[in-house]
């Protein structure tokens, strides 16, 4: 009786065991991407590259790992808790300066692609208000003629500063908002899109694709239109965030009657500088060469392409990726 104890628990050790090293081998083949929130675009994003990636090896798949974005990301794929990461261009820029919230530069990071560059900042503004004050521009905004209610992403992630910071360069700061009876709120897209329905602010801005659904519902509930950005603050955002200069068309939305200059935000998948060239040249190898499945994750992403993904020139691309890049003539 005892012996055939024994025997079955030696069994039963036998096949942990080989579960355990099963385990090992898939996780040796698993790539860890760190994303954003869970639902969003970044996370679409990571099962398109993951759906791509296994075209190239069928034997491989990328995991997505929610994070609090693209700041942190930088951190854990340098400390190596994520092999891959997608990041706003500007985070990447403000790491290696050492601006808040990094307490020092932070480097060690390469590209291996962009995979959009088409969220520009959108100052929606309630139109009464904006015509009401002679508001066309942000730069108007420093005139104070009335107390302005503004809505801004949460703080510490980079929507939050690209607003401040063009705000700031166009000669108005959030204390001079509140000093003049107005205020900020930072809010979650959600939950700025249900203040500015209920009326409870002026304007609100943001980085985000035209087109928006939460955009379009305000617009079901208040008159909008769009403020511009003066071409001598766009040229620094360029400049010191890594941003691009964006033309939002007359007609881009039913209630938009003019063309609204702005810059916009870019997204980029990168590795650390010291990553398993194999695992990077298996990731960029599966987007040069399976760019439909990038495309196909959401129909913002239709534009996606070779030109696209290989046009990164505020940093470095890791060279193995770079070596699969040019591979395609791109």
């Amino acid at each position: 009786m005892k012996f055939a104890m024994k025997q079955t628990f030696l069994a039963a050790l036998s096949v942990a065991a080989m579960a355990c090293l099963s385990q090992a081998a898939h996780a040796d083949k698993n790539i860890t991407l760190c994303g954003g929130s869970p639902g969003g675009l970044w996370s679409l994003l990571g099962a398109g590259i993951d759906a791509a990636v296994r075209e190239v090896d069928p034997g491989s798949n990328v995991t997505y790992q929610t994070s609090s974005g693209g700041f942190a990301n930088i951190v854990q794929v340098k400390q190596g808790k994520c092999d891959i990461a997608i990041v706003h261009v500007g985070e990447v820029l403000i790491a290696a300066r050492g601006d808040e919230p990094f307490k020092a530069p932070t480097e060690g990071v390469s590209a291996i692609a962009m995979l959009y560059d088409w969220a520009p900042m959108q100052w929606v503004i309630d139109k009464d208000y904006a015509e009401k004050n002679g508001i066309k521009s942000i730069a108007d905004l420093k005139a104070g003629k009335a107390p302005f209610n503004l809505v801004v992403n949460r703080r510490g992630i980079l929507p939050s500063i690209l607003a401040e910071q063009s705000l700031m360069k166009a000669g108005v700061t959030f204390r001079s908002i509140e000093d003049n009876g107005g205020s900020i709120q930072f809010q979650g897209s959600k939950s700025a899109s249900t203040i500015m329905q209920d009326g409870k602010a002026d304007a609100w801005v943001n980085a985000t694709f035209i087109g928006s659904g939460k955009i379009k519902s305000i617009a079901n509930n208040r008159g909008l239109t769009l403020l511009s950005v003066p071409k001598d603050v766009v040229d620094q955002m360029v400049a010191e965030y890594g941003s691009k200069p964006v033309t939002i068309s007359k007609g881009a939305y039913d209630w938009l009657d003019k063309d609204v200059e702005t810059f916009g935000a870019q997204a980029a998948l990168i590795a650390s500088d010291d990553a398993d060239p194999k695992l990077v040249t298996l990731v960029a190898k599966a987007i040069v060469g399976h760019q439909d499945k990038i495309q196909g994750v959401h129909k913002a992403m239709k534009a996606f392409d070779g030109k696209l993904l290989s046009s990164i020139t505020q940093f470095k691309y890791h060279p193995s990726a770079a070596a699969e890049i040019k591979a395609a003539g791109l």
